[in-house]
């Protein structure tokens, strides 16, 4: 059974006794459902029974369920939180438990989710992509949605957010922002959620960090400025960094230690309280690590599979599939069972690859004595400047954001009458930036650094014009968005008054209506319509 078969089976809509809808939930199992805490407040709070429709399930009547004692997180004062487990009053069979899945995330990755929004009690889905972590603690995933798909209302909260590739749930919908036409929503990473819950068992795919890092941190004190370097470097470094931290158990390893768990989504959301006794120099954004291995003890054979089980990178003969984007940190590495073969064969290759490819590799060892550490060094000596090396990487990285945009802006400029957007230039700029990058590989290093600053202007500016595009349009989405909704609440006002043959309603309501539905809109035009036609309301009615 395929994922689209399957995902029926775990849809649920929550109400109150009521029968009020007060949000979603996605079963775990055949007794569990998940959701946010604030739809169980909703509908009756932690001690209430909720009733739980299985939506997916015809003939399958009605069920009711209660808070599992210790899966209560109700937002705290800094909204952090907001996750409930109900266990159901009676199993239902026919239930499939939802693929809750650890996956590192990308901004742009293109999401779905299904919710019951006010008028659509049997449901239905939204499309939307990621945009980038926030929320409280940073804790939190935005959801844009796609041009003009059903915003993300109150009826989503606690739905499951798939995937659109792979149709595995990666999060799960929390919180709306009520500006900017309900464009902007939030999920709960999927991470963060079994974080809270400590329940591993609901969770599948490979957790982004080694369960050995930070097995000591209530037991040795930390060097607080190593720990300030680790987490700038995870905020703002580049390429690949090598760092000798010392024996297990010593401060700096502990500061390495302290930035990788509070990195990681899933031990982060266990590790709150001690958050919240950091300076906040020394807390990384939840997230901001995609991978953590601690080598100590493993092959290179188990390292490479690391590497392949959560970025699915294929090392063999170098890397040949990119992780563009991620965060990766292999520890103790003098510590492996070999470590020379894992330096040669799996290490060594992907510093080599790592600017090109945009992965950001710290690579930690224990002693400066290592023999491995001395390879490493020495290789990456030998490599092309990590300045221009950085340079090409940020490049690359500039030129993704233009095809982004650039893809949006040709979604959207047909449906528009917006001035000065720019033509494509993402295939042109893309070609200089490989012609940077062929010189470098080829040894032409001051050929490439002469011509570099020159490429990253125009690629600049080409940015910030196309951003600026994308404002515009986007603005413009918006103020159509709302007129619509405002010419069907005048719609709906003159339909009640009794007025729906008034010729001249008619007339102005079709001529708002061409202007917001048919061709590219002006949005002062259509406004300056659809205010004509709600003052003709207005005076009618009055």
């Amino acid at each position: 059974m395929g994922y689209q078969a399957e995902r029926r089976r775990w849809r649920v809509r929550l109400r109150d006794r009521t029968g009020g809808i007060r949000g979603a939930g996605t079963m775990l199992d055949e007794d569990h459902v998940l959701t946010c805490a604030h739809v169980v407040e909703r509908a009756g709070g932690p001690d209430a029974d909720v009733l739980v429709d299985f939506v997916g399930l015809p003939g399958t009547p009605v069920g009711s369920g209660r808070v599992v004692p210790g899966a209560w997180v109700p937002p705290g004062p800094d909204e952090r939180g907001d996750i409930a487990v109900l266990r159901l009053a009676e199993r239902v069979p026919g239930a499939k438990g939802a693929p809750l899945y650890r996956m590192p995330l990308s901004d742009g990755q293109a999401v779905r989710a299904y919710g019951f929004p006010e008028g659509a009690d049997e449901g239905l889905w939204t499309f939307g992509e990621l945009a980038g972590e926030g929320g409280p603690g940073c804790e939190w995933v935005q959801l844009g949605r796609k041009n003009d798909d059903q915003p993300i209302t109150g009826g989503f909260s606690g739905t499951a957010v798939l995937d659109e590739e792979t149709g595995r749930v990666v999060g799960m919908v929390v919180s709306r922002y009520q500006a900017e036409g309900e464009r902007v929503a939030w999920m709960i990473p999927v991470e963060t959620i079994l974080g809270y819950l400590g329940a591993d068992r609901w969770g599948r795919g490979s957790p982004a960090v080694d369960q050995t890092f930070g097995r000591e941190l209530d037991r040795v004190a930390y060097d607080p400025q190593f720990a300030r370097e680790v987490v700038g470097w995870f905020g703002e470094g580049h390429g690949v960094w090598i760092v000798v931290t010392g024996e297990a158990g010593s401060a700096k390893a502990a500061a390495l230690d302290l930035a990788v768990v509070l990195a990681d989504r899933e031990r982060s959301a266990a590790a709150n309280a001690l958050r919240d006794t950091l300076a906040k120099e020394t807390l990384p954004p939840a997230g901001s690590v995609d991978l953590a291995v601690d080598a100590a003890g493993k092959t290179s054979a188990q390292v490479r599979q690391r590497l392949a089980e959560r970025l699915d990178l294929t090392l063999d003969n170098g890397v040949t599939h990119s992780g563009v984007g991620r965060t990766v940190v292999v520890n103790a590495i003098d510590d492996a069972a070999e470590p020379e073969q894992l330096i040669g064969e799996v290490l060594a290759p992907l510093a080599d690859r790592a600017a090109g490819l945009g992965i950001r590799l710290a690579l930690g060892f224990r002693r400066e004595s290592s023999p491995g550490l001395t390879e490493l060094r020495s290789r990456r000596n030998g490599a092309r400047p990590d300045g221009l090396a950085r340079r090409i990487s940020a490049l690359d990285k500039q030129i993704d954001e233009l095809a982004a945009i650039e893809e949006h802006l040709s979604e959207l400029a047909p449906r528009f009458a917006v001035s000065d957007i720019p033509p494509p230039r993402v295939r042109r700029r893309r070609g200089a930036v490989s012609r940077l990058q062929e010189a470098a590989d080829l040894g032409e290093v001051a050929w490439a650094e002469r011509h570099v600053e020159e490429v990253a202007g125009v690629v600049a500016a080409d940015l910030a014009a196309a951003k600026s595009a994308r404002d515009r349009l986007d603005a413009a989405h918006d103020r159509r968005t709302e007129l619509r909704f405002r010419l069907d609440g005048y719609g709906e006002r003159a339909r009640a008054a009794g007025r729906v043959e008034d010729p001249l309603l008619d007339s102005l309501y079709a001529n708002a209506w061409h202007l917001l539905y048919e061709g590219a809109c002006d949005p002062e035009e259509a406004a300056a319509a659809v205010e004509a036609f709600g003052a003709a309301v207005r005076k009618g009615n009055r």
